[in-house]
């Protein structure tokens, strides 16, 4: 098998061409000229930065071989699926949900199937073989979905870290005087600030829903700030318990994994 691996000099693409051996790759950098990387193969897989993938895939999609497979591990879908539409190949959306610093057993990986082929297939077979959890989703699913699952989630963390910021707080003090349960959400956000600021930016800018998820996180986040102005207890009791109630029971299952994490971290301090 012929592949091409756009980005393949990079964290995520190495990995997979680790997993590739034994097959004829190519790997080419994120501003290589990478036209005739896939000219003649059977699988190009996109993994460059996600303001650059939409401008990579219309630069490479003219010259696919029509039997060849175009796909990607890129975070948003919408707009980089639209641009593969332009090529004649098949067309597999990517999106692996894990990062390089993990294996490939167990991990998500998401598939956004546009137009199958003999190619498509033995994809999604190899991913499988890896012992990923495949996922299909469309295009417009799945940035809704990351939209709230990474989209969300980033902004709180990168909103703490910025408060944090603004308060002038010592994080030397949080360490030494913190619950466990804090200093487990303050390394939750120094993981996420400790990584590329593009990525993260990308993340939110190129997904259309973001904006929406961005609102209702500063919608629910100035109503716990009115509460706690006013000295609101009764309103704030009753954010949290709504809170509480559409959580359920994932209240439990939440204590019960994180009680597992924090007795981990007891032991490491």
């Amino acid at each position: 098998m012929k592949i091409a691996i756009i980005g393949g000099k990079g964290q995520m693409g190495l990995m997979f061409a680790e997993a590739l051996k034994g097959h004829e790759l190519t790997l080419t950098g994120s501003k290589d000229n990478s036209i005739e990387s896939v000219k003649d193969a059977d699988i190009v897989i996109v993994s460059v930065p996600i303001r650059e993938t939409v401008k990579v895939i219309e630069e490479i999609a003219p010259y696919m071989k029509e039997d060849a497979l175009l796909t990607d591990f890129t975070s948003v879908k919408i707009r980089p699926i639209e641009a593969m539409k332009k090529a004649k190949c098949g067309i597999l959306g990517g999106h692996p949900l894990f990062d390089s610093s993990v294996g490939f057993e167990s991990q998500n990986f998401i598939l956004c199937s546009v137009k199958e082929n003999e190619h498509s297939k033995w994809y999604r077979e190899f991913l499988k073989s890896l012992k990923l959890n495949i996922i299909e989703l469309s295009a417009d699913e799945h940035d809704r979905q990351m939209a709230v699952i990474q989209g969300l989630t980033h902004i709180s963390n990168i909103s703490l870290g910025y408060a944090l910021k603004k308060l002038g707080y010592d994080l030397n003090n949080a360490e030494k005087l913190s619950s466990p349960v804090y200093l487990l959400r303050l390394y939750t956000a120094g993981r996420i600030l400790a990584q590329d600021e593009k990525l993260y930016s990308d993340i939110e800018m190129e997904n259309p829903y973001s904006k929406e998820t961005a609102k209702a996180y500063l919608e629910a986040v100035k109503e716990i700030e009115a509460s706690v102005e006013k000295n609101d207890k009764t309103a704030f009791e009753r954010i949290f318990l709504e809170s509480k109630q559409y959580f359920g029971d994932k209240c439990k299952k939440a204590m019960e994994l994180t009680n597992r994490i924090l007795n981990f971290m007891a032991q490491k301090r």
